[in-house]
């Protein structure tokens, strides 16, 4: 078995740092942050793979709570255990801490400025189109891995993406019982497969 080396540690104020800019730049709601998040913790530093970061989303809308603090609390954890928690809790909230305070107590006096309005408008779509880009970077993995293991393992996460999709929008189910059909179906899927896999036990 291939054994890692150790990833060398990340010091304290650069991870803090990295945060901080995420927490600054977490305009247009939670979308954008989870974006600011993953590509920082995948693409560009590699802190978490892919797959790793999936599940661990998947793992947040789970749980009762803020998802983005969740999150936060697990790919720091990965990263540098519990400080890594700490320090990259602190990053992430205290910027967004004190623009929200700041805002807040500015805004009542410009909210019907046109130029404020004209941003908010604009705001929206941006942050709607994070949002896309995101779900279509978190879909493609379980996507090309399931096809890579053959067409009926693609035929199954294609349903799922695809039904979780028309539960949640016609808003009759809600995401939580969503989450924990999809984990059912997947927990199924994954025992009769082992059944019926050559070599395995079909008594």
């Amino acid at each position: 078995m291939r054994i890692e080396p150790p990833r060398r540690a990340i010091p304290s104020v650069a991870l803090f740092r990295i945060w901080f800019g995420i927490g600054i730049q977490s305009f247009g709601g939670g979308t954008t942050t989870m974006t600011l998040i993953r590509r920082n913790s995948v693409d560009i530093h590699g802190w978490i793979t892919e797959e790793q970061f999936n599940r661990d989303w998947a793992l947040c809308q789970m749980t009762p709570g803020i998802n983005l603090i969740a999150l936060t609390i697990l790919v720091g954890r990965q990263i540098a255990g519990p400080r890594g928690v700490i320090v990259c809790l602190t990053g992430l909230l205290l910027p967004s801490a004190f623009l929200t305070a700041a805002l807040t107590a500015g805004y009542v006096s410009i909210r019907s400025l046109p130029a404020v309005q004209a941003c908010l408008r604009g705001i929206l779509p941006a942050s709607v189109g994070l949002g896309l880009l995101t779900a279509f970077q978190m879909a493609k993995g379980p996507v090309q891995s399931s096809w890579r293991m053959g067409w009926p393992q693609f035929l199954f996460v294609s349903v799922i993406l695809a039904g979780s999709a028309a539960l949640l929008a016609m808003k009759v189910v809600p995401v939580t019982t969503v989450l924990i059909l999809g984990g059912f179906i997947g927990a199924l899927e994954g025992a009769l497969r082992a059944r019926f896999a050559p070599g395995g036990s079909t008594t």
